[in-house]
């Protein structure tokens, strides 16, 4: 919702969290007093040797491309929000039985939808379901699979919090669970368009005799 390029900013409580993700940040060299709030000198002890310093902190140019965007949050979740759900309606009217999207976390009070999720049918096969990401593509809309090897969301990448165990049911479920994204730029027309190729993508891959 926020875009400025690298920088940004992390709110919490915890003394010795604060204080690693300011020494990742760039607080070597006694630079953790730049920022804007701190923990106390005492939690950045060793800190500046144990951690890489990736000096990501915000620039006052990142700050002043922010600010202006603050003001329109309400206005840019309320576009994304519409467009949203008028996509979803499409998408569920015209796949039925074939995609499921699912419902916005109960507790949740204000999403912000700048991309869908939806799950294809498990009736779709592998080789269904790659030839749809295919068929997408081709047609100039990148459709991202959450179960494909390469993607940072599958758990089996997560090489700094490995499952202790196989995990069959996620590892299903993310087998057809696909993210397109809404970009806030595009006009209201171009999602009918989003629809038009997820649909009639699906359609052609599930009716082809080779897929």
């Amino acid at each position: 919702m926020l875009n400025s390029g690298e920088g940004g900013f992390f709110l919490t409580d915890d003394d010795a969290m604060a204080a690693e993700v300011a020494t990742y940040a760039g607080a070597y060299e006694g630079l953790s007093v730049k920022h804007l709030t701190v923990p106390p000198l005492e939690a950045f002890a060793g800190l500046s040797v144990k951690l890489p310093n990736y000096s990501l902190r915000m620039s006052a140019l990142s700050a002043a491309v922010i600010r202006p965007q603050v003001k329109t949050l309400d206005e840019r979740a309320q576009a994304y929000n519409t467009r949203y759900e008028k996509l979803k309606s499409q998408l569920l009217r015209r796949l039925p039985g074939l995609i499921t999207i699912p419902d916005v976390t109960p507790g949740v009070t204000m999403p912000v939808h700048d991309s869908l999720q939806f799950n294809l049918a498990h009736s779709v096969t592998d080789e269904q379901t790659q030839a749809f990401l295919d068929e997408c593509a081709a047609h100039g809309l990148p459709v991202e699979l959450f179960g494909h090897k390469s993607n940072a969301r599958n758990f089996i990448n997560w090489g700094f919090a490995p499952a202790a165990e196989p995990l069959p049911k996620t590892a299903k479920m993310l087998s057809r669970a696909c993210d397109v994204r809404l970009p806030l730029l595009w006009e209201d027309e171009d999602f009918d368009t989003m629809a038009n190729v997820i649909v009639e993508s699906l359609t052609h891959v599930l009716e082809s005799p080779s897929a």
